[in-house]
């Protein structure tokens, strides 16, 4: 494979309205629409969204990242940059454009002189795993299963990045009824908590949805996830995006809707991985 066939596009608030990212085309609904928008009003604060464009295929990935300071995810990463996201269509995986994408971002963090960069990762399917960036040397400094935080470090004496995720503040502002909290950091996000909250009334509930509008708003959520989750009476019982279908079983297991599972995480895969 010959690296030239590819290119990373840095993109911007006059350029990201044509860019295609996370299996969504240009405009193609409501996911990319939201996520252009926040991306536009993000720029300004420093994130970095860049899209992997293949002479033959369109765009096919994208990495996206933050300072410490700006990072959608509930961790302390002062001086270092954040990886939101890194994913590559599955139908081009093993041709090293992960690693591509990974390449631009350190050179960023060295020309910008920041202290490292910092990813969540999970074992999920929206989440990055931690292998690929453990091969490119990254090393983990704090775990909230099934999510952890890894670090590679160009300040050597820096001090870890950790995450400060305080859940027993967070259930207590929502005691009562179903919320769902939802950022517009990931384009699965809008679709699925209009699907949800249907699919909530449908049972008689009547969800409040949060829409998470800052960084910091984000990093208060109760999970490392950082942009979605949903509580019901002061449970916290979905830390992630699932389907409507998985809500209601969710729902259907409590019973008389008492009870919580301490954690809950859909095994749907979806089209993208690093």
């Amino acid at each position: 494979m010959e690296m030239r066939e590819y290119e990373i596009v840095d993109t911007n608030a006059d350029n990201i309205g044509g860019c295609g990212f996370c299996g969504y085309k240009a405009g193609s609904n409501l996911g990319h629409r939201r996520k252009t928008d926040w991306l536009k009003q993000r720029y300004a604060e420093g994130l970095r969204f860049k899209v992997l464009r293949s002479q033959e295929f369109g765009d096919i990935g994208m990495i996206e990242y933050a300072h410490g300071n700006q990072a959608w995810r509930p961790v302390e990463a002062k001086g270092y940059f954040v990886i939101h996201c890194l994913m590559v269509n599955s139908k081009h995986k093993g041709k090293g454009l992960g690693t591509l994408l990974l390449g631009s971002c350190l050179r960023d963090a060295k020309k910008s002189k920041c202290r490292g960069v910092a990813v969540v990762t999970s074992s999920d399917s929206l989440m990055a795993r931690s292998d690929f960036f453990i091969k490119a040397g990254f090393i983990p400094v704090d775990s909230s299963p099934p999510y952890e935080l890894l670090v590679k470090k160009l300040e050597k004496t820096a001090p870890n990045p950790r995450f400060i995720v305080q859940r027993e503040r967070a259930l207590k502002r929502y005691k009562k009824g179903l919320t769902i909290l939802a950022a517009d950091q990931c384009p699965y996000v809008p679709k699925c908590a209009e699907e949800i909250a249907q699919a909530a009334r449908a049972l008689g509930l009547k969800p409040r949805v949060v829409r998470i509008r800052s960084a910091k708003a984000s990093r208060e959520l109760p999970t490392p996830y950082g942009v979605f989750s949903i509580i019901h009476d002061g449970k916290l019982i979905v830390e992630r995006p699932v389907s409507a279908t998985r809500f209601k079983n969710i729902m259907s297991n409590r019973g008389t809707l008492a009870g919580c599972p301490r954690s809950v995480r859909s095994a749907q895969e979806g089209p993208w991985t690093q």
